[in-house]
This record gives structure tokens, C-alpha cells and sequence, in this order.
């Protein structure tokens, strides 16, 4: 877990303010993230080592390429490093300081996003996305970080319907009551709720970056994947294997893939 144990949602003298354009589509929660950080924010842990040059080379390609402005973040399979190359993408976008970036976690049944960066999300992206298919007019609740150009909007956890504890993508049972485990609440995502939210999102965002499910775990990454500009997929050094990658590039095809990424930690 990421920071000196704040792992709840931004409190005390966070608070929810209009977006500077005085618009009410939007309302931010500000969040000031205190080391230790998550291991996986190779940019905030080692700014200055290979890992995070290969993230600056990697932004600098996209935008030589055509600059995506929505990049699709996935893998073939659960464990290969994908929410590690959509927190880092996006905070490479974000060092540029020159435009307003948001990843958007659509891994609604592995939500990590809020942990990696030490918060609980303060309304998850998953419930919000249910509200405004009934109430449209209401407000996007994102969490900026601290006066950065960088803002988050993560998925609630997966956590136990009677403790509340967080839960494990592959728990049966949670570790701390015993109560038997459950996926209510980690619905499969709504495609035509996430593109209205996606438009929107373009309004206020310069870039969003979507850290999305394994492709070959289901089918919610083709539900979205005509909402991104470009795609790329996360490879696991000494565990990806090439014919799964290939079955998932086929399965997202014929959407553009941009890059293929190797994470080694």
C-alpha cells in the first residue's frame, strides 16, 4: 500500500471545489500523496533510472505518432504489469505540465488505481458510472493530486459486504471475518454510459489514459476499446508468453496498437 498509511479517502482539508472554468460538470477532491510511495510509481520512486526514461521515450513516441489523446493501457493476462504502465504513462504525460491528464480505471473486479497511490477512492468510477446513466446532470467527482495536472478517477475496491476489507480479485473468502466473498458490485462495464462519460472527460482532459482488464479474460476491453485513439499492451519480463500476446492483439483487432511494454518489476 502506497503512503505513510493513508490508504482511506482524502479527508480533513480535502475538499470537493468547482473546476476553474466555474462549469458544475466536474468537482475535484484534492489529495496530497506523502512517501513512501507504491513501488509501482517508478516515477515518484526513481525518477531518474532506466525504467522511467523507457516511460518518457514511450510518451514521446505516442506523441510523435499521431498523439493519442485516449490510451487504452491492457495485457493478454492478470499479472503482467498493465496498471504499472497506465499509472506511469500518465505521469509522464502529466511531468510535460502542460496539459491536465486523467487515467480512468475500467478494471472494475481488480480495482488498484486507488491503492497504488495510497487513497481511497471518495465516489469510485464504477458507482459513478451507474449514477449517470440515471442522473446525467450530476456532477464527476476526480481526485487531483495535490496542485499537479494530474487527477484520478479509480475504481472502488473489491472489498467484504460485511467488514469491509478489501478483497483479493481471486478471494472466496475474506481473510479477516471469513465471510464468503462475492463479485456483486463489480459489474462488467457499461460501453455506452463509459463513451458519454468518455466525451465528457475530453472536455476538461487533455489526455485520458484508460488502465483497463486483460483482454483475454473477458470481454469488457472490447466493450471500451472504441473509445480509445490507441492502444498499447503491457509484457511481463520471464512471464508473458508471445502466443497469448498474439491471441489478444487479434482479439482487439482491428483497433490500433501502438506499443507493447515490457515491465520488469
Amino acid at each position: 500500500m502506497a503512503g505513510n498509511g493513508q490508504s482511506s479517502a482524502p479527508e480533513g482539508g480535502s475538499a470537493l471545489i468547482p473546476r476553474p472554468d466555474g462549469g458544475s460538470e466536474i468537482s475535484f477532491v484534492h489529495f496530497a500523496p506523502q512517501p513512501p510511495f507504491d513501488t509501482r510509481l517508478i516515477f515518484w520512486e526513481s525518477r531518474d533510472t532506466e525504467s522511467a526514461a523507457a516511460f518518457r521515450l514511450l510518451r514521446q513516441r505516442l506523441i510523435e505518432r499521431g498523439d493519442p489523446r485516449i490510451v487504452l493501457c491492457t495485457s493478454a493476462t492478470p499479472g503482467e504489469g498493465k496498471t504499472t504502465l497506465a499509472t506511469n504513462l500518465a505521469l509522464a504525460f502529466a511531468e510535460l505540465g502542460k496539459h491536465r491528464v486523467l487515467p480512468i480505471e475500467t478494471s472494475f473486479r481488480n480495482a488498484a488505481v486507488g491503492e497504488v497511490f495510497g487513497f481511497k477512492p471518495p465516489a469510485g468510477f464504477a458507482k459513478q458510472l451507474a449514477q449517470h446513466r440515471l442522473r446525467p446532470g450530476d456532477p464527476w467527482v476526480v481526485v487531483q493530486i495535490a496542485n499537479s495536472p494530474l487527477y484520478i478517477m479509480a475504481a472502488e475496491p473489491r472489498c467484504c459486504q460485511k467488514c469491509a476489507a478489501v478483497l483479493a480479485e481471486d478471494a472466496k473468502f475474506c481473510g479477516l471475518c471469513g465471510t464468503e466473498a462475492s463479485l456483486d458490485g463489480a459489474p462488467a462495464i457499461d460501453a455506452v454510459a463509459f463513451a458519454s462519460a468518455v466525451r465528457k472527460f475530453r472536455e476538461s482532459f487533455h489526455y485520458l489514459v484508460l488502465d483497463a482488464p486483460p483482454v483475454l479474460t473477458g470481454g469488457d476491453v472490447n466493450l471500451i476499446q472504441d473509445s480509445a485513439d490507441a492502444i498499447v499492451f503491457a509484457t511481463r519480463k520471464g512471464m508473458s508468453a508471445g502466443s497469448t500476446l498474439r491471441r489478444a492483439i487479434e482479439q482487439v483487432a482491428p483497433a490500433p496498437v501502438a506499443a507493447v511494454v515490457m515491465i520488469e518489476k
